[in-house]
């Protein structure tokens, strides 16, 4: 399990740093009145949190993260999967259309 650990907290901290990258360009376009949704995600998401910045979600995985590492609970860890491969995408997506 120590490996499963490892790679999901290398994997947490990748989702950390592309997301405050992500925040700091989300308030660019809100500061031109460019970015007026209300959630990253969609209410159907992996997520229970709703936010229009990434950083709850980040905090929402970190908060599982500490939750599995206590449990090992193999449900706790197919849904922090699924998460980290959602924040991985539209991560990915943003960076895409908004990269210099």
């Amino acid at each position: 399990m120590s490996d499963i650990n490892q790679q999901l907290i290398d994997n947490i901290s990748i989702i950390l740093k592309k997301s405050l990258a992500a925040d700091a360009t989300l308030a660019d376009l809100r500061a031109n009145d460019k970015a007026k949704f209300k959630s990253i995600f969609t209410t159907d998401s992996a997520f229970s949190v709703s936010a229009d910045t990434f950083q709850p979600y980040v905090e929402e995985l970190a908060d599982d993260l500490v939750r599995w590492q206590q449990s090992q609970s193999q449900t706790t860890l197919v849904a922090m999967v699924k998460k980290i491969e959602q924040l991985f995408a539209v991560l990915g997506q943003f960076e895409s259309s908004y990269s210099d």
